[in-house]
C-alpha cells in the first residue's frame, strides 16, 4: 500500500496528536527567541561654535593724506632802486644768512651822492651849535643824508632771513629797476606740509596728532599739524591742513610730493577676521556673539580699519565672546555650545 492510501485511512485521533505536537514545539520554541528592543531615544545636543574671547583696545586709525612740501617762506627780493649790476657774490642754491649781499649794483654815483651828504650834515650840525643855522635847515640837511644812505644802501641787495637762494635771473651787467626781483628766497626749515581732508577725518584728528610724513624719495620725518581750516572748499568740500616738519639740513625740498599719515585720535575697538562679517535681514554689516547665556547674538558694527593683521571694528562690547565658525548655522537667540578658536591669537594673522 502507498503513501497516500496509508494517510488516508489514518483516523481522527491520530491527525488530532500530530496537530498538538507541533503546536507545542511552537510554543517551546518562543521562549528562546529575543524580541528585538525598541530604539534608545535619541538626545539633542545644542550645536556647536567656535569662538574668540576679546577685550576692547584703544586704536588708532590712520588717516593718509597726499601732500606737497612748501616753503615756509618763498620772498622774491627786489631791488629798491636801480642800477646796472656788478656783482652777483652768491650762486643759486647757497643757503645765506640774514644781511647777506645777493645782488650789488654800481655805486659810483650814489657814493659821492652819500659822501657829499655827509659832509653837509656834519657842517649844518656844527653851524647849529653856533646857532647860525636854524633847526628847519639842520634837518634838511639830515633828511638829505639818511636820504643818500639808503640810496646806498639799496645798491647791495641784502637777504632778509636765512634761507636758500633758489634763482637768479640775471647776470652782471644787467640794469635792474626798482621793483625788479633780485632772486628767489626760500626759508626751508621749518618745511610745511600742505594737503586736505574730508568732513569725516576732520572729526577724527586734532593738532596734538601724531603725524608721519613720507616723502618721495623714501625719506621719513616725523612731523606737527599747525593749521586745520574753519573753511571748506566750496567745489570738494574738503578741509586744508598744513604739517610743520624741522629740516635743519634742507633735506626736503621745496614742492616734493609726499604721503601723510595721521593718527587719529583712540577709540575702543576689536580685531576680527574680514571673513566673519555678516549681513543682517536689513543689510547692516556686523558679527554674531555669544552672551553669558549661551545665546547668539547679532551685533553691527562699523570699520574703522582694514590692516594685515585683520579689521578693526567699533560697536562690540568691551568684552565679546566673538564667533569665528559656524555662524551661519545658528540663529539669533539660539543656545549654542562653544569651544575656544586657539587658532586666532595677536601672534598670527587672522584674515
Amino acid at each position: 500500500m502507498d503513501i497516500v492510501s496509508r494517510l488516508l485511512t489514518r483516523s481522527n485521533l491520530e491527525w488530532a496528536s500530530l496537530f498538538v505536537g507541533f503546536a507545542i514545539i511552537w510554543m517551546v520554541s518562543g521562549f528562546f527567541v529575543q524580541e528585538p528592543s525598541p530604539p534608545a531615544l535619541i538626545e539633542k545636543k545644542d550645536p556647536v561654535v567656535r569662538v574668540i574671547d576679546q577685550k576692547a583696545e584703544n586704536f588708532s586709525k590712520e588717516i593718509v593724506v597726499k601732500g606737497f612740501t612748501k616753503a615756509d617762506k618763498k620772498v622774491l627780493v627786489k631791488s629798491e632802486t636801480s642800477g646796472k649790476i656788478i656783482n652777483l657774490p652768491i650762486a643759486q642754491g647757497t643757503f645765506v644768512k640774514k644781511g647777506e649781499v645777493i645782488c650789488s649794483l654800481f655805486v659810483a654815483e650814489r657814493q659821492a651822492n652819500f659822501d657829499k651828504a655827509l659832509l653837509d650834515f656834519n657842517s649844518a650840525k656844527k653851524l647849529f651849535e653856533e646857532e647860525l643855522y636854524s633847526s628847519k635847515q639842520l634837518q634838511n640837511a639830515k633828511s638829505n643824508y639818511e636820504r643818500a644812505k639808503l640810496e646806498l644802501d639799496y645798491a647791495n641787495i641784502k637777504a632778509p632771513f636765512d634761507g636758500v637762494v633758489d634763482k637768479i635771473d640775471l647776470d652782471v651787467g644787467d640794469f635792474l629797476n626798482r621793483g625788479s626781483t633780485c632772486a628767489t628766497l626760500l626759508d626751508l626749515d621749518p618745511m610745511m606740509i600742505t594737503g586736505d581732508i574730508s568732513e569725516n577725518e576732520l572729526l577724527d584728528l586734532t593738532k596734538e596728532s601724531s603725524v608721519r610724513v613720507i616723502t618721495n624719495d623714501g625719506q621719513e620725518f616725523q612731523g606737527q599739524i599747525t593749521f586745520i581750516s574753519a573753511s571748506a572748499d566750496e567745489m570738494m568740500h574738503t578741509f586744508d591742513i598744513e604739517i610743520s616738519i624741522p629740516n635743519p639740513s634742507g633735506r626736503i625740498k621745496d614742492g616734493q610730493t609726499a604721503k601723510v599719515i595721521v593718527s587719529a585720535t583712540p577709540e575702543p575697538a576689536h580685531i576680527i577676521p574680514l571673513s566673519i562679517l555678516r549681513l543682517d535681514p536689513e543689510g547692516n554689516l556686523g558679527v554674531r556673539l555669544v552672551n553669558k547665556d549661551n545665546l547668539v547674538e547679532f551685533y553691527t558694527v562699523e570699520i574703522i580699519q582694514d590692516t594685515e593683521e585683520g579689521v578693526w571694528v567699533t560697536g562690540l562690547p568691551f568684552n565679546s565672546r566673538i564667533i569665528t565658525v559656524g555662524q551661519d548655522y545658528v540663529n539669533n537667540n539660539e543656545k549654542v555650545d562653544i569651544a575656544i578658536d586657539y587658532r586666532l591669537n595677536k601672534d598670527e594673522i587672522i584674515n
